[in-house]
């Protein structure tokens, strides 16, 4: 029987995996089942959440909690062995308390470098792992933690870099974004900076630092020398962070602590934002650089690892690649908190428990469609009965490379085609289960997809993703191959005329290498649309809409059909065409304000009667019928819209507690 264990991130981007005998089987972030970014859901429905995503990804592999044998958790807030306990009871019954285990504390950043070796398939590597907000040490927090493994031995700390705990850089306060009165740590200085860009999730405190990324290409650098970091010795400085903010008329001081002055979400961004972005990229690449450089230094290894949500970003990852000679270089794919899941598990089968399996665990992790299966436990008439219940039909194809063939088609004439398959990714990207899919060289396609589906800002790029055999002849790639969509490249110049949409102002793009060996249709579709056309590749983005997490519940791809201006959906086997907008008549909801800004956002109100189609509203507002679709669309987006006669998904919504523990009622 092979050894089960499963393993826990319980904190922000909570998550859970399973791991059987060394290999990750099944993973999954809880974002994806409650359908709240980063699974912030509220403290008295998280246990059954996160027993519904354990139940979920065991049944997937045909098991109970009974058929476990061990259980792991990792948070960032669990300085000792007690606050271990106090996690597994988090989730109450569902874990056997004897088959427990603990990681080592403080175990974040073990957790982290645990899951980029032990799925790369390497004998021995240097590991860094670089994040904003790490494990309690006494009274500081990790920040930057470089460790060193080998097959068959426990992982070595080389060194580790700490900041002050009791403070979080970008706490709200009446209103306000607080920063502390000075800042430490690479991740902290590209979150407060990000912050500062008026970059958040959802107006949280949560940076949502892709988009800084993104904007950097459009500026240059404010300061020929470093505004906010520099390297001394063997280390980095911070001293100068907080007095450039204050400099740049970013932050203003109060004492002990700085408010920041952030661009407001909905205003405009200006040149000094894009050249704020590209500083603070610059810097934020040299600062990381300088670590890795010491780091293999120390090590003496040609082999690197890396994880910590600062290796989403795909610039520095490319420049790794390029400039340090590496023999073998992988970042795990999930390399924010929900990747520490796997990192304990992981951990567990090869440290805690000795357990062999060729140092890190066999061949390295090469997909990630790890979520529970969602349609292959689904009979094909659900399929059916979901698209009648919302007015549309479904079409079966008798095999996948046909769904596959058809979805070419329809991308190579033009459409935007959604592509939902069994088993999600495990991680941010979406890399051919959870896809939006369209032709990358159909000029306007990129401001289509990011105006009138994405519904976010103009200047966010697209990947694209590409047969790994033909990558070389269209990109400037530093490595063999990019299968987790983590490096951003050159396009060939002679080339980058024919996919403009996937290429980004400074002539780059993101990149996913589909090799012959990934599971599932999508190699299928590429190859087919590479008969069709010419091109080896397709635009790909994430199935969701700005502020959401990526869809994971097929009934919420209808719904998304609805929302957007997506052509039509591929559930597996099945296609389904994307209805008429057009033709189907908007509801003023129940609770609108008053007063609605914009041109005809007023009069489109008016008419929403439940009864018009927007085919004739657009005649009344002097609009053609694809403005009046578009503005529909986003008053529904804003909720102050619904489609009359089309079943609707409430917004995630939970219980309420039985008490206030606050407030004593």
């Amino acid at each position: 029987m092979p050894l089960r264990i499963v393993g826990y991130n319980l904190s922000h981007d909570s998550s859970a995996c399973l791991v059987e005998d060394g290999r990750v089987t099944a993973a999954l972030a809880l974002e994806r089942t409650t359908g709240v970014k980063r699974g912030i859901v509220p403290p008295h429905v998280y246990a059954p959440a996160m027993a519904r995503l354990t139940r979920d990804l065991l049944a997937s592999a045909g098991l109970t909690a009974s058929g476990v044998d061990y259980w792991i958790t990792t948070s960032t807030e669990s300085p000792d062995q007690a606050a271990e306990d106090q996690l597994i009871d988090t989730l109450g019954s569902l874990a056997d308390r004897d088959s427990c285990l603990t990681l080592p504390h403080p175990g974040h950043h073990l957790a982290h470098a645990s899951a980029a070796f032990y799925t790369s398939g390497l004998p021995e590597a240097a590991a860094l792992v670089i994040d904003s907000y790490g494990s309690l040490i006494n009274r500081a927090r990790e920040r930057e933690s470089a460790f060193s493994f080998r097959e068959g031995e426990d992982p070595r700390l080389v060194w580790r870099n700490v900041r002050e705990d009791g403070r979080i850089a970008g706490r709200r306060r009446d209103g306000d974004l607080w920063i502390p009165g000075e800042l430490s740590g690479i991740g902290e200085l590209y979150r407060v900076v990000t912050l500062a860009l008026g970059f958040s999730e959802n107006g949280s405190t949560y940076d949502d630092a892709g988009k800084t990324m993104g904007l950097a290409a459009y500026g240059r650098r404010l300061s020929p020398g470093n505004l906010f970091v520099t390297a001394d010795g063997g280390s980095l400085s911070f001293e100068n962070a907080v007095d450039a903010l204050v400099d740049l008329k970013v932050a203003v001081r109060h004492g002990a602590e700085v408010k920041l002055l952030p661009r407001p979400a909905d205003g405009p961004i200006q040149q000094f934002h894009k050249d704020l972005a590209a500083q603070i990229q610059a810097e934020f690449e040299e600062a990381c650089m300088h670590l890795i450089g010491d780091l293999l230094t120390r090590t003496g290894s040609s082999n690197l690892v890396l994880s910590g949500g600062c290796f989403l970003n795909s610039m520095l990852n490319a420049r790794v690649a390029r400039e340090f000679g590496l023999e073998n270089l992988h970042i795990f794919p999930a390399a924010t908190d929900d990747g520490n899941a796997v990192g304990a598990a992981l951990y567990a089968h090869h440290v805690l428990l000795k357990n062999p399996g060729g140092g890190s665990g066999g061949p390295p992790m090469r997909h990630t469609f790890l979520g529970p299966a969602r349609l292959t436990t689904a009979p094909d008439r659900t399929i059916d009965a979901l698209a009648r219940e919302w007015g549309l039909s479904a079409v079966r194809h008798h095999s996948p490379r046909s769904a596959a063939q058809a979805g070419a088609r329809a991308i190579a004439r033009g459409e935007i085609v959604g592509w939902f398959q069994d088993r999600a990714e495990f991680g941010p990207r979406a890399l051919g289960s959870r896809s939006i899919l369209c032709h990358p060289g159909i000029a306007g396609m990129k401001d289509r997809l990011n105006a009138r589906v994405k519904f976010r800002e103009s200047f966010r790029p697209f990947a694209a993703s590409i047969l790994t055999e033909h990558a070389a002849r269209w990109f400037d790639l530093p490595a063999r191959d990019s299968p987790f969509m983590l490096m951003i490249c050159p396009v060939r110049p002679e080339r980058a005329g024919l996919v403009a949409e996937v290429v980004h102002v400074d002539g780059t793009s993101r990149l996913q290498t589909v090799g012959p060996d990934l599971p599932g249709g999508f190699r299928a579709l590429i190859e087919e649309f590479h008969r069709l056309t010419g091109l080896p590749l397709v635009l790909n983005t994430s199935l969701n809409i700005r502020g959401r997490p990526i869809v994971e519940d097929p009934r919420h791809t209808m719904e998304f059909l609805y929302g957007t201006r997506l052509d039509r959906l591929f559930l597996g086997d099945h296609e389904i065409e994307g209805p008429d907008l057009a033709a189907l008549c908007p509801q003023r909801s129940e609770a609108v304000p008053a007063r609605q800004s914009g041109p005809h956002v007023g009069q489109l109100l008016e008419y929403a009667t439940g009864d018009l189609p927007v085919r004739k509203i657009a005649i009344a507002l002097g609009v053609t019928e694809d403005e009046a679709v578009d503005l529909t669309l986003d008053l529904r987006r804003r909720g102050l819209v619904r489609w009359a006669g089309v079943p609707a998904l409430a917004e995630p919504r939970f219980p309420l507690p039985q008490y206030d523990a606050e407030g004593g009622g």
